[in-house]
């Protein structure tokens, strides 16, 4: 009787190392690909401050998915990709000497998902108009979701924002 309590035992502690190996390299590799989600989503950053400071409508539409959505104060929401690109495309064209002078997003918030990722935040810019006058300075909220790609690559699925007061 002792034999087989002991024997119990002893299988019950190789188990649970067997199991805690197993949660820990699944917990190991999680994070490892939470790290290169979290990498991914900064070099989408890097690239909306560039297409944004650039002002290039084909540079900001590679930032979104297809099926996007944007929502604008004082906007009908604007859906895909493409639809997106040509209202950036109209806005360039009735306003040519226009150009965004400073863009400075300020995420405080990243929740990844599996394919999906939601943050919020503010962002502060400025814009000219293109008269010699000083640039236009403003202050906005924003809510953004995020998808991975096949490629690994994230894109803005959903994005809202307005002006903050």
């Amino acid at each position: 009787m002792k034999y087989c309590v002991v024997s119990i035992a002893v299988l019950a502690l190789a188990v649970a190392a067997v199991v805690a190996f197993l949660l820990g390299t699944a917990s190991a590799s999680s994070g490892d690909e939470s790290a290169r989600d979290m990498a991914e989503i900064e070099k989408l950053h890097r690239n909306d401050v560039t297409a944004t400071l650039s002002g290039d409508p084909a540079a900001l539409a590679q930032l979104w998915t297809d099926d996007a959505v944007r929502l604008q104060q004082g906007e009908e929401a604007i859906l895909g990709r493409a639809a997106i690109q040509a209202a950036d495309e109209r806005e360039r064209k009735a306003h040519p000497n226009a150009r965004i002078v400073s863009y400075v997003p300020d995420i405080r918030d990243v929740t990844i998902e599996g394919t999906w990722a939601f943050e919020w935040g503010y962002f502060a810019g400025s814009y000219s108009d293109g008269t010699n006058k000083e640039a236009t300075a403003f202050r906005a909220k924003l809510l953004r979701v995020l998808k991975k790609e096949k490629d690994g690559s994230w894109r803005f699925a959903r994005v809202m924002w307005n002006t903050s007061d």
